[in-house]
């Protein structure tokens, strides 16, 4: 083994295949995963939007990481191929030289296991974050039982502990299909898949499969609420007109413990933003993806990116080949030099069918639920609050007044509205809300979507506990002698 170190984040299906084709090459190998997670993770939506309802079996940590572990043939694979493989490890910076990093001239990536935070450098990075969950709020999502198809997924498959009995999903695309048929093959019932377009948009052999099954199909529909106290026990659905408008007096409630929002999924582009790698707007692939070519390359030289995190599609739920032999030749083009030939690969010439579904079920939501449902739940902010500007509510009315105008341009800034508002200011970093603020921002200004100004992703892109970062505590003297610091100067010295 040479000492070229590649790092792969993620031990997903194409993070795995990126790992063990580098360790065939004999490159010094380290795959690290953030699962299994404690549940203090999860419950801050990092990376899947979990929602507040986490079975009491995640607190056995030992029996967790087996399954979880055991789940995943591939990371033995791994391990069997001499790979160091770090789980319960979160990457929450991609650290490099350059005018804001000046003491070092290597590349280190920022780790924390939940009890200590250290560095790793390395030569070569391969991003393999996965995607996560779209989400779009409606009355009564912040009950819990309400999650996204990928944390019931991770649930289910990885952790084996969704809890809940029967559920209705919220999206008929293939994301929502898998996981209704994900449902069924764990003894869960599925109610109803509801849907806003007026027919199925996944695969037909996958919805032939479900209603077989006796799933009930809620086309032309929208969820009006969550019905509930202490968790979800039920939901209400409202079926929408031709103009996709809520037809007065079609409410119908269906029983149920579990809600998940399948709507839509976008890559995980937290840590190739924060490094700085080119990205750009594509709704055929879940919407801001990084730039890469066929060989998963970004812009910057020694940085791919693959798998989900590189772009999703309905297509590409079912069939993980192209992402599978993306993340191969990333491993194999290790070494060769980028070039200026350099080109990413030309965005989708047309979208499919399902790239316009968060748009049509923002329209829904919006029609039947209007500005007053919360955006932002950590902060508290509506959807009216939100692209009118208010500041947050707990500033007195003094405090409130607005310097100037607002410009159209910064009426269409992310991150200017979230400095005005609060919203994606809170504990989960954004993730619960920072997509449909997007798609909320575009409709209230009537541009697409794609010329919203993103927010940005800072360090770190994951959330850290205090005593991970702490340093080590002074020494005896300084505990000492450290009131000295605040003595008043005598004359004629400098502070």
């Amino acid at each position: 083994m040479n000492s070229h170190r590649v790092v792969v984040i993620g031990a997903g299906l194409a993070g795995c295949c990126a790992a063990l084709e580098a360790a065939k090459r004999d490159f010094n190998v380290t795959l690290i995963d953030e699962h299994p997670q404690a549940p203090s993770s999860m419950s801050l939506d990092a990376p899947y939007f979990y929602g507040a309802r986490l079975p009491a079996t995640l607190s056995d940590a030992g029996a967790v990481a087996d399954r979880v572990l055991g789940a995943n043939a591939l990371l033995l694979d791994c391990l069997d191929a001499g790979v160091e493989v770090l789980t319960n490890t979160c990457v929450w910076a991609n650290l490099m030289p350059g005018p804001n990093l000046l003491y070092t001239d290597e590349k280190r990536l920022g780790l924390a296991d939940g009890e200590r935070s250290w560095f790793l450098p390395y030569d070569d990075l391969i991003i393999a974050t996965g995607a996560r969950d779209l989400v779009l709020s409606f009355p009564g999502w912040q009950l819990p039982g309400v999650l996204g198809a990928q944390a019931a997924g991770a649930l289910l498959t990885r952790y084996q502990a969704l809890g809940g009995t029967k559920a209705v999903v919220l999206g008929s695309g293939n994301v929502g299909l898998r996981l209704a048929r994900q449902l069924l093959d764990a003894g869960i019932e599925v109610a109803a898949v509801v849907e806003v377009a007026a027919s199925v948009r996944g695969d037909p052999a996958l919805q032939a499969g479900l209603v077989a099954a006796g799933v009930a199909f809620h086309t032309s529909s929208v969820i009006d609420s969550a019905i509930g106290e202490q968790q979800v026990r039920a939901v209400r659905v409202c079926a929408l007109d031709q103009q996709g408008l809520p037809v007065p007096g079609s409410e119908e409630c269906i029983d149920c413990d579990t809600v998940c929002i399948a709507i839509g999924v976008v890559p995980n582009l937290e840590l190739a933003a924060q490094s700085g790698c080119k990205a750009t707007y594509d709704a055929a692939r879940g919407g801001w993806v990084p730039e890469t070519d066929d060989c998963g390359r970004s812009s910057l030289e020694h940085i791919y990116v693959v798998g989900e995190a590189a772009g999703v599609c309905d297509k590409g739920v079912l069939d993980s080949v192209q992402h599978l032999e993306r993340a191969r030749r990333a491993a194999v083009a290790i070494g060769t030099p980028q070039g200026a030939e350099w080109k990413p690969t030309t965005a989708s010439a047309a979208a499919p069918l399902a790239a316009d579904a968060p748009n049509e079920w923002l329209r829904a939501l919006l029609a039947q639920g209007g500005l007053s449902v919360v955006l932002c739940q950590c902060e508290e902010v509506t959807r009216g609050e939100y692209i009118a500007l208010e500041a947050p509510r707990y500033l007195q009315p003094s405090e409130r007044r607005r310097a100037g105008p607002i410009d159209a341009s910064n009426r269409a800034s992310q991150d200017f509205v979230k400095r005005m508002t609060r919203c994606g200011m809170g504990h989960c970093q954004g993730r619960r809300c920072r997509d449909h603020a997007a798609l909320l921002l575009a409709h209230a200004n009537g541009q697409p979507v794609g010329s919203i100004v993103p927010g940005s992703f800072r360090a770190p892109v994951r959330p850290l506990p205090l005593s991970a970062i702490a340093g080590p505590d002074e020494s005896e003297a300084v505990s000492r002698t450290w009131p000295i610091w605040f003595q008043p100067l005598n004359e004629g010295e400098m502070g």
